[in-house]
């Protein structure tokens, strides 16, 4: 896996710095982050040439915070530092296509680059879709995604999922059933989470699950659409992930599924 992220020295991008280390040396592969001085910013405002230069410094100097971080991290993720000027989005995109990236991480100021993107573009802190059914919930799954919530500084979207289409006209009092399960489910899944000091929504919508998925997605601007491991017994939402994991453009944020929680 290759992952390149966008570095300005705000707080919002030393988390993106921190969580693609992680990602390296869970997954392996190689994390290459950039940073990119514009240096256009001081031609067309008259700005002089000291304030340029203490730009310049200003750069250099979240450059070495970001050296810090990484030596910090430790051993075991493969790293490159790009330093470029021109234009951060323009650069990024041009980049991330010629290193055949997998992922690129960005803060929301550069949220535009996903429809132009040629990979997954994971904006962070932003919002985490967990698609949630009338299966059985793990409970290593619940910390794992608001380990994911609190690493990115995210939203979480719990995303109720009713399939309709697996019942008939003549089952109303069992599809009634399936949407009270689900229902109950979301409740105490936004319950447990919240108690951790997580913002958490909750919606519910019926139909096939990949297609609720990405129209959720893409009407409350998430982030990342993480899948729970689902336990033991295969659901609808298992589905839905391969579906998902097999057609890549149909989705610009990652797609991600939870090991199979060990209970």
């Amino acid at each position: 896996m290759k992952i390149i992220a966008i570095y300005d020295g705000t707080i919002h991008s030393k988390k993106a710095l921190q969580y693609g280390l992680r990602k390296i040396r869970e997954t392996g592969g190689e994390f290459v982050l950039l940073q990119v001085f514009q240096g256009s910013l001081f031609v067309d405002y008259g700005a002089g040439p000291k304030a340029e230069d203490m730009a310049r410094a200003e750069a250099a100097g979240q450059l070495r915070d970001a050296e810090q971080i990484i030596l910090e991290s430790g051993q075991g993720a493969h790293t490159r530092i790009l330093s470029e000027e021109g234009d951060p989005e323009e650069l990024v995109l041009s980049i991330a296509e010629s290193e055949h990236a997998d992922l690129i991480l960005a803060s929301p100021r550069y949220k535009r680059i996903i429809a132009k993107a040629h990979c997954p573009v994971h904006i962070m802190p932003g919002t985490i879709l967990v698609p949630v059914d009338s299966s059985d919930f793990q409970t290593l799954d619940e910390r794992s995604i608001v380990a994911e919530a609190q690493a990115t500084g995210s939203k979480i979207l719990l995303l109720g999922i009713v399939p309709v289409h697996l019942y008939s006209a003549g089952e109303k009092k069992e599809l009634a059933e399936i949407k009270k399960k689900v229902q109950s489910s979301l409740k105490k899944i936004k319950a447990a989470m919240s108690g951790q000091g997580i913002d958490v929504a909750e919606v519910i919508r019926a139909g096939y699950p990949d297609e609720e998925i990405i129209g959720a997605a893409k009407e409350h601007s998430v982030s990342l659409i993480l899948f729970p491991s689902g336990g033991k017994t295969p659901s609808e939402l298992t589905k839905a992930a391969a579906i998902l994991l097999d057609e890549p453009d149909r989705v610009p944020m990652p797609v991600m599924i939870l090991q199979t929680a060990v209970v």
